[in-house]
């Protein structure tokens, strides 16, 4: 019997750039294997959205924005929402695939089985205030996690991406072993990219994307990029944000592009590029490593993330303590110096995205526990 599957999560697949780019290529390699019955967007709307937006207003745009998504009330009401939906569809769907924790679609004893696939706890974020996507107080974050927990009591299993989300929900929340599956996560590319052809004349050139500037750790990139340059003056270093950079950040070399959400305009940057780097304060994934390394691009990121599941150290890239301006600058300086390593390291990089980071791989280790969950 074929699998009938719904997906929910926040945010409109259809119509947003950011949400097609994250999970367009996963739906597909989904339809592959399942039929899927449709898919919901708990995102609120009308009269609750304005409403919403007026509850959490504060001053500071950043934690506006998180608090709107991130509220007791709103979880709530996408919850009820969501059940209400699901409880109205017919056919009913076999099994339900929920996509991140800002509902719950087991509310309210819905009449489905559901299985979550995350990237991320709050409490990961809380411990990770500096990162700036923090934005409860003590008692909002204990009310969260207990929205959370509930989530994870109810849902037949949950799939994450990475290990250090994995311990997150045992540590934090209580939740079997037993109860979780590490299944990865795929390159957002289906075909996989052609490597661009080999410019010998071209000035080594670093690459950064990071539209959150500070979480990404932009300003560390700058501060590592220069203090490389005088081993290699003629490097460049191309900086992908949505944000102005701080003033005060050395800028030699530099140049900035705003590109929004055009897939053609980064897939260029990739090409131009010979390096990335990505030394992010929080990282729980990464979908723009497995981008760059689909590329044949060495990674540079920090240690104590999901980075260390991604990246290879001394084999698709290098691996560098938080925060550590001087430590990034060393690895930053043997790509920028050595082409023969940085094409070694590249290949090497492509070859494991191949191996292990294919959407198709994903859903192979995602399928038997959905059809484990209809049963």
């Amino acid at each position: 019997m074929t699998l009938r599957l719904l997906t929910t999560q926040v945010g409109d697949v259809q119509n947003k750039a950011d949400m097609r780019t994250k999970y367009n290529t996963f739906f597909e390699a989904l339809s592959q294997k399942v039929e899927l019955a449709g898919h919901y967007d708990a995102s609120l709307r009308g009269a609750a959205r304005y409403w919403n937006a007026a509850r959490s207003f504060c001053l500071s745009w950043r934690r506006w924005k998180e608090r709107s998504f991130r509220n007791v009330p709103a979880f709530r009401t996408r919850s009820e929402a969501c059940v209400r939906y699901i409880r109205q569809m017919q056919p009913s769907p076999g099994v339900v695939l929920q996509l991140g924790v800002l509902f719950d679609s087991t509310w309210a004893d819905s009449p489905v089985p559901v299985v979550l696939y995350t990237d991320n706890t709050s409490a990961i974020t809380a411990r990770h205030p500096t990162a700036g996507r923090h934005a409860f107080n003590a008692s909002e974050q204990a009310d969260w996690m207990a929205l959370e927990k509930e989530c994870y009591q109810r849902v037949q299993h949950i799939c994450v991406r990475a290990a250090v989300v994995q311990r997150s929900l045992e540590t934090d929340y209580d939740v079997p072993t037993g109860k979780i599956s590490v299944i990865g996560g795929g390159v957002n590319y289906s075909p996989m990219p052609r490597l661009p052809e080999l410019n010998l004349a071209q000035a080594p050139t670093a690459l950064f994307v990071g539209r959150d500037f500070h979480r990404k750790g932009g300003d560390l990139v700058l501060k590592a990029f220069a203090r490389a340059r005088p081993s290699c003056p003629d490097a460049r270093l191309l900086v992908v944000t949505g944000r102005r950079i701080p003033a005060g950040l050395p800028l030699d070399g530099v140049e900035q592009v705003r590109i929004g959400w055009d897939r053609e305009a980064l897939a260029s940057l990739y090409r131009r590029a010979d390096l990335f780097i990505l030394p992010s304060r929080q990282e729980t994934w990464g979908d723009v490593l497995l981008e760059a390394m689909a590329y044949g691009l060495p990674c540079i990121g920090v240690t104590g993330q999901a980075m260390e599941e991604i990246i290879q150290p001394g084999v698709t890239g290098e691996l560098v303590p938080p925060e550590d301006v001087h430590a990034l600058a060393g690895a930053l300086t043997s790509l920028l110096v050595d082409r023969a390593l940085r094409i070694r390291i590249g290949q090497a990089a492509r070859a494991r995205v191949e191996m292990q980071f294919s959407w198709e791989q994903v859903v192979e280790r995602l399928l038997p526990i959905l059809i484990e969950a209809r049963r």
